[in-house]
C-alpha cells in the first residue's frame, strides 16, 4: 500500500485548521481537487480519516494517527527546505582546501578564521601539499580548492586559476638583526650573512636559488636546509641567520613581531598569489563562499602581501 506522503500534510493541515476550505487556501489548492486527495487517502488506507460536517471537519481516531504523521513530514520538509538554503548559501558544508607550504603555515589562517567565524556550521580542512600534486587531487575531485602561487595551468586540465595579489621574493631576519635597520642593505652585509633555504622538494626552491644567484650568493653561505617553516623562524630569532620567502608568508611573520623584513634595492618578482578551482563549475556553495572572503581578504591585505613596507606597517598595528 502506498501512500502520498503530500496527502498525509493534506491530511495535517485540514486538522489543523478544520477545514476543507481554508486547508485548501493555505495548501495553494482548489477546495475540490482537496477534497480528491483525501478521498485517495482514505481509499488507500480502507478507513475514514475525516468526519465532515457543517462546521467544518474532524479527524476520527485513525485520522489522529495519520495526522500526526502528516505534521512530521511537514516539519521535516520545512527543516530540508531551510537546510537547502543554507547549504546553496555556503553556510553549511565541509570545505577541502590544499594549500602550499608556505600558505598553509600561517598565512592561510586569517581568511580561514573569517569564514569560520561567519559560518558556525561549516568546516575546513587544510591540507599542506606540493602545488603540483595538490593541482592534481583538485582536477580528481579530491579538493575543492588549491591556494598559493600557482602557475597558469592549461585549460584542458580542468583547472582555471585566479590571481589575488601580486608576490614577491623577500630576505627576512629576526626582528632586531644587524641590517634591519639598513636602508638598502649592502651587497657585501648579505654575502657575508649565513643563509637558510627551503628543501629541494619545495616548488620555492627554484625561485630562492634563482634570487640568491642574483645576489651573488653561492652555496657555501647556507648554512640549514629545511621543509620545515616553524624550524626555519624559531632558527631566525635565535641568529642573525637571513633567509628569502615570499612576501606573502613573511607578512605574516612580520605581524607576528619576532621577524623583520630587510630593504633591498633589487626586486624578485613571484607567481601572483591566488586561487586554484575545477573549471567545469562543479564548484561547491561553500568553495565559492570561501572564495568570497580570500577576495576580501586579499583586497584589504594587498599592499602588505605584495612586500609593501607601510603595507606591512598597516597589519602590525592592526595585530597590535
Amino acid at each position: 500500500m502506498l501512500v502520498d506522503p503530500r496527502h498525509l500534510v493534506q491530511l495535517y493541515t485540514i486538522v489543523e485548521v478544520g477545514s476543507f476550505v481554508a486547508a485548501a487556501e493555505r495548501l495553494g489548492l482548489t477546495q475540490p481537487g482537496l477534497s480528491r486527495n483525501i478521498r485517495i487517502l482514505e481509499a488507500r488506507i480502507g478507513v475514514k480519516l475525516l468526519n465532515r460536517g457543517k462546521h467544518g471537519a474532524t479527524p476520527t481516531d485513525e485520522g489522529k494517527v495519520l495526522a500526526a504523521y502528516g505534521r512530521t513530514l511537514r516539519e521535516l520538509t520545512q527543516q530540508a527546505a531551510t537546510i537547502g538554503t543554507s547549504v546553496q548559501r555556503g553556510e553549511i558544508g565541509e570545505l577541502r582546501v590544499g594549500a602550499s607550504f608556505t600558505i598553509a603555515n600561517g598565512l592561510i589562517a586569517e581568511p580561514v578564521s573569517r569564514f569560520l567565524d561567519r559560518r558556525p556550521k561549516a568546516s575546513v580542512r587544510v591540507i599542506p601539499g606540493p602545488t603540483p600534486q595538490l593541482l592534481q587531487e583538485l582536477d580528481a575531485g579530491q579538493l575543492d580548492l588549491v591556494v598559493g602561487g600557482i602557475q597558469l595551468v592549461a585549460e584542458q586540465h580542468g583547472v582555471r586559476f585566479e590571481p589575488l595579489v601580486e608576490n614577491q621574493l623577500v630576505v627576512i631576519g629576526r626582528r632586531d638583526h644587524p641590517l634591519s635597520s639598513l636602508d638598502p642593505v649592502p651587497l657585501a652585509a648579505l654575502l657575508e650573512a649565513r643563509w637558510i633555504v627551503c628543501s629541494q622538494h619545495d616548488p620555492l626552491r627554484a625561485d630562492v636559488e634563482r634570487g640568491m644567484s642574483s645576489l651573488g650568493l653561492s652555496r657555501e653561505c647556507v648554512a640549514l636546509e629545511t621543509g620545515s617553516t616553524s624550524l626555519v623562524v624559531d632558527v631566525l630569532t635565535q641568529t642573525d641567520f637571513l633567509t628569502m620567502v615570499p612576501s606573502a608568508f613573511a607578512s605574516s611573520l612580520v605581524a607576528d613581531g619576532n621577524i623583520s623584513r630587510l630593504n633591498l634595492e633589487t626586486k624578485f618578482t613571484l607567481r601572483p598569489l591566488g586561487v586554484a578551482y575545477r573549471s567545469n563549475g562543479d564548484i561547491p556553495p561553500v568553495a565559492l563562499a570561501f572564495m568570497k572572503v580570500l577576495r576580501e581578504w586579499a583586497k584589504t591585505n594587498a599592499r602588505a602581501l605584495a612586500g609593501d613596507a607601510d603595507g606591512l606597517k598597516s597589519i602590525i598595528r592592526r595585530v597590535k
